[in-house]
């Protein structure tokens, strides 16, 4: 009797399994492609359905044949990797959209082998599962080429940036700018009058950035950028686009934080759309994450844009419940918000506290003896209110500058 090592057990049966998936690569392609299309790859994007089954078929096969031998994969099989990526950066196709359908081609071959596996030996599906970090690892390694292909070929695309571009768009967002208006119209490819909107986001990837320049022109939106001190600073043209809607696309494609102006109507409002922009972003504690609109956020933008105004807001009004300790501090915090926001209704406010109505009375009454505010009357919620917020926003600080150790209330 022959006795295999398990390393050759699963080289056997990895080589068997992909030879015959080979045998039905066409019908797995179509697997993929249905997979991807209108999902990762929308139809009305830069990749036609034909180009898409190509090179999910192609690629496929590779791998497939890569898996079908022991050793690494060689550089004609990777051949394939390579033309994917270089056709996905002269579409200006995403890269994140390309590592996505990677990725799930990776799981469509691993549910075809999956499929087979057992069917005449029972043993095999541990031999697959223990073969598992070979077939991702060699997928990776056609995903890591084809990335790395996307990228040269992208460089090689955009070539050195207009400097007086750059030059003049950092002018203008610091209201800087001696040209005619003309002139800067010309040189950024914006209008000089229309619907304007800046977005401040941190620094993030070159990729992520890349991905959602390129999801904007998809959507019809021109936008140009700046990076500084950290920051990436964008002015985008909206035509006949709202607001909501591109923060809905923000939102789905940055990480961190980010925030909105509201909308411009002159190139010359762009430096105080950018101040707007940072400020709306700042709202967000630093290591948040959120992609805010300015308008959204006044009142806490109003509050961060005077730190020691609100210092003293907190200071004045709520300056006697944070000598108390901790855990009966926020307890008449959360009982002031509540009361605000069920609009003075006790058995509302008892609702969201989770106490009785009495409690929620007898707590207002102890807030009214120790910090002098009475919250039966309506006229002094505005205050309050922001008090809260300042509180919060100033704690969130704290915490994040500890690591998260900072208590929320009470200095006691």
């Amino acid at each position: 009797m022959t006795h295999r090592t398990p390393h050759k057990q699963a080289t056997a049966l990895l080589g068997s399994l992909s030879g015959s998936s080979l045998d039905r690569l066409h019908t797995i392609a179509d697997t993929l492609v249905d997979r991807l299309w209108d999902d990762v790859y929308p139809p009305q994007g830069p990749v036609p359905k034909d180009d898409l089954w190509r090179s999910c078929h192609d690629n496929i096969g590779n791998v497939l044949r890569a898996l079908n031998g022991a050793g690494a994969p060689s550089a004609v099989l990777l051949e394939t990797a390579r033309a994917t990526g270089m056709r996905r950066a002269w579409q200006h196709c995403p890269l994140g959209w390309v590592q996505r359908a990677w990725r799930i081609g990776g799981q469509v071959i691993w549910e075809d082998f999956a499929g087979q596996a057992g069917v005449d030996d029972a043993d095999e599906l541990r031999r697959l599962v223990e073969s598992a970090s070979r077939v991702w690892q060699v997928s990776e390694e056609f995903s890591a080429e084809m990335s790395a292909t996307y990228q040269s070929v992208e460089q090689e695309l955009a070539g050195p940036r207009d400097r007086r571009m750059v030059d003049l768009l950092g002018a203008l967002l610091d209201g800087r700018v001696t040209e005619a208006a003309g002139e800067v119209s010309r040189v950024l490819g914006l209008p000089v009058e229309g619907r304007f909107v800046v977005i401040v986001t941190e620094e993030t990837s070159r990729a992520t950035l890349r991905d959602l320049i390129q999801t904007l022109h998809l959507a019809g939106l021109r936008t140009v950028w700046h990076s500084r001190a950290g920051l990436h600073v964008g002015i985008v043209a909206l035509d006949a686009d709202t607001p909501d809607i591109l923060l809905g696309m923000l939102r789905c494609a940055l990480p961190g934080r980010a925030g909105l102006s509201p909308v411009l109507r002159k190139l010359t409002e762009i430096p105080e759309g950018r101040r707007m922009a940072e400020l709306a972003m700042n709202t967000v504690p630093p290591g948040g994450e959120g992609v805010v609109a300015l308008d959204d956020r006044l009142p806490d933008a109003l509050l961060i844009s005077s730190p020691q105004l609100a210092q003293r807001l907190v200071e004045v009004t709520l300056g006697p419940l944070l000598d108390l300790p901790a855990a009966e501090c926020r307890e008449l915090l959360d009982t002031a918000g509540a009361w605000i926001n069920s609009g003075g209704s006790a058995v509302q406010a008892a609702r969201t506290l989770y106490c009785h109505r009495n409690t929620v009375m007898n707590r207002l009454a102890r807030i009214r003896r120790l910090a002098g505010v009475n919250l039966i009357d309506g006229r002094c919620w505005p205050q309050v209110a922001l008090a809260l917020s300042a509180l919060q926003y100033q704690q969130n600080r704290a915490r994040n500058r500890t690591g998260g150790a900072a208590s929320l209330a009470g200095r006691g």
